[in-house]
């Protein structure tokens, strides 16, 4: 898929990329720990940073304090590498490839990327409050710390992974909720810190989240062939299209990703 579908996303990608290298500098680990090491590989090796990415463009969307948006925008990158880590070990969905490379288990074995996704997880929940000293920060950014973490509930990503694996291939507006949908919802909330937006807009990009999400995974069913139509993924669209109304064009940004989706779920 040519980046070229999505206008900004190399910027907006290297800007991702800069500071997930920045947090897994040296003080996150001896670079000679074949922990950390695998830690890196999983995190720093591509991907499409779709997630940090909506809550970099919501913030602007919605007027947010940038330097929290990517603050909560990284822990949000690093908590997905993680879950990827557990998804693609023997006893899960036993992959062998990831982005064009061996998995992490593959390459550094089970024990290490194991121990490599606890420590993602351990990293992405200290993201949001590093280093912040303002008490009405602290305060905002504790409040996305505990939503954070509480995607890892039964009621969300691991529920999720326990009804895929229960029905491997099935594609479902409910599973998608639970699987994938958590993480983007997240990133809307992140591109909502420090934005000055009323309750009533802010739960309507939140749901916009939710929405993308839901697009996201039946855009994926599709391209692995678990989808017997296209249909649930175009009204999905067709729908989550439908939250940008009220922002007119200040929603440019976001409508280019679901351009993009569309253009991937026909690749």
């Amino acid at each position: 898929m040519s980046l070229a579908l999505l206008p900004n996303l190399v910027a907006d990608r290297n800007f991702v990329d800069e500071a997930l290298e920045l947090a897994l500098d040296v003080s996150s680990g001896p670079a000679s720990n074949p922990v950390f090491k695998a830690m890196r590989f999983a995190v720093l090796n591509g991907g499409q940073r779709l997630r940090p990415v909506l809550a970099l463009r919501i913030g602007r969307m919605a007027n947010a304090d940038l330097r929290l948006v990517t603050k909560g925008a990284l822990a949000i990158e690093l908590f997905h590498c993680a879950s990827l880590i557990v998804d693609d070990l023997p006893c899960m969905d036993d992959e062998l490839m990831r982005r064009g490379q061996p998995t992490v288990h593959r390459q550094f074995g089970e024990a290490t990327a194991l121990l490599a996704a606890f420590s993602l997880v351990a990293l992405a929940a200290r993201q949001p409050t590093e280093g912040v000293t303002s008490p009405a920060e602290a305060e905002r950014l504790s409040c996305f710390q505990q939503k954070l973490l509480r995607v890892l509930d039964c009621n969300s990503l691991v529920g999720g992974q326990a009804m895929d694996l229960a029905s491997p291939g099935a594609s479902s507006r409910r599973l998608a909720e639970l699987k994938t949908a958590p993480l983007f919802k997240l990133s809307a909330r992140a591109g909502l810190l420090g934005s000055p937006l009323d309750e009533p807009l802010r739960r309507h990009i939140t749901k916009l989240g939710l929405e993308f999400g839901i697009a996201y995974q039946l855009m994926d069913d599709l391209n692995d062939g678990h989808a017997n139509s296209r249909e649930p993924f175009d009204h999905q669209l067709a729908d989550t299209r439908s939250l940008l109304a009220p922002f007119n064009s200040k929603s440019a940004e976001i409508a280019d990703m679901l351009d993009y989706l569309e253009a991937k779920s026909i690749s």
